[in-house]
């Protein structure tokens, strides 16, 4: 709905005086609710926040941030992971459902032909009985069919339900453990693979190896040259760590301008020269971005899990690594132990 400038300057001005009136914070979701209830934008809006005015309770921000939540916020890549979980559990519910009902059904159709097998048995039956337990049967058969032919057709929606909720669920997944921005893994995706990694690497007798990276000085890449620059600089930083490690070496955002790789199988001895790989990989030519050039180093931290070692240990050596490369002078490898 386009509104003209004088009819959306009033409800900005009605929605504004309401949040004051109420002593609630003209915070932009907030405004947003006010201004969509006046504008009557979002019908079932305007009925809730009706309804909760005419019960005369007290409309609290937390009550209007419950409504943004509900009508204009965009669910969160955990949160689209949980409703389509849920959902595709309450189909399969409903597919368990319908199997059960079939075999009570199922069981009924058998109680009457054991009743019809009884009857036969004895060898007493007259014409009138024996066309009514004919009748009986061929009805009792009709049900049956007919029930199994409406289970195959549910059935087959199901499969078909299950099929698109699958692949939403792991559209949801993926989305949950991507980095938007890199496409690698995020945070959450990195804290899963190493406890996985670590386990196996227990299991296998392996070695397990971890690089902390950090753009150095990538603050003064937003001040000097915008966000939109920094976020192009992360983008081809991903590019070259990926052409420096292994297939099945693991490339994770661990936050902001940190990054994280997993080096599995990698004997330990080579660890220093796969950091100075990826580093020189980095350094070894300017940054084509956002027409212009730019200088790019990183400092690079490195330590390797030990069979006895905790998870927490092992990234924290790590990370003290990192801060000794950054506080060495930047653009260099530090190696723990």
């Amino acid at each position: 709905m386009i509104e003209d400038v004088d009819t959306a300057t009033q409800h900005a001005a009605t929605a504004i005086a309401e949040m004051a009136m109420r002593e609630i914070s003209p915070t932009p979701g907030n405004f947003c609710v006010w201004y969509n209830y006046l504008a009557g934008s979002v019908p079932e809006l305007r009925r809730e926040l009706d309804a909760l005015l005419l019960s005369g309770k007290t409309i609290s921000s937390s009550t209007i941030q419950d409504l943004f939540d509900k009508y204009f916020r965009e669910p969160s890549a955990e949160e689209r992971l949980q409703q389509t979980g849920d959902e595709l559990h309450n189909t399969l519910a409903d597919v368990i459902r319908q199997v059960t009902q079939a075999g009570l059904d199922a069981n009924e159709f058998g109680k009457t032909l054991t009743k019809a097998s009884g009857s036969l048995g004895t060898g007493r039956i007259d014409a009138g009985a024996m066309r009514d337990l004919v009748s009986e049967l061929i009805n009792a058969t009709k049900l049956i069919g007919q029930k199994n032919q409406a289970l195959e057709a549910q059935l087959q929606q199901s499969s078909g339900k299950i099929a698109a909720l699958q692949t939403r669920l792991d559209a949801a997944r993926r989305d949950a453990l991507t980095d938007a921005l890199t496409g690698i893994g995020n945070r959450k995706s990195f804290d899963l693979s190493i406890q996985f990694r670590a386990q196996q690497a227990t299991e296998q007798r392996t070695d397990l190896c971890l690089v902390m990276i950090d753009i150095d000085h990538f603050k003064r890449i937003n001040d000097d040259h915008g966000h939109a620059t920094g976020d192009l600089v992360l983008k081809e930083f991903t590019q070259r760590c990926m052409r420096a490690i292994r297939s099945h070496d693991l490339l994770a955002r661990f936050g902001g301008e940190e990054f994280a790789i997993l080096l599995r199988e990698l004997n330990p001895n080579l660890l220093p020269e796969i950091a100075e790989r990826i580093r020189k990989e980095i350094n070894g030519t300017p940054f084509s971005v956002a027409d212009r050039n730019l200088e790019v180093t990183v400092s690079l931290g490195g330590s390797l899990r030990f069979a006895w070692d905790q998870l927490e240990h092992t990234i924290s050596r790590a990370d003290n690594a990192l801060y000794a490369a950054k506080n060495s002078g930047r653009n260099r490898v530090v190696i723990d132990g």
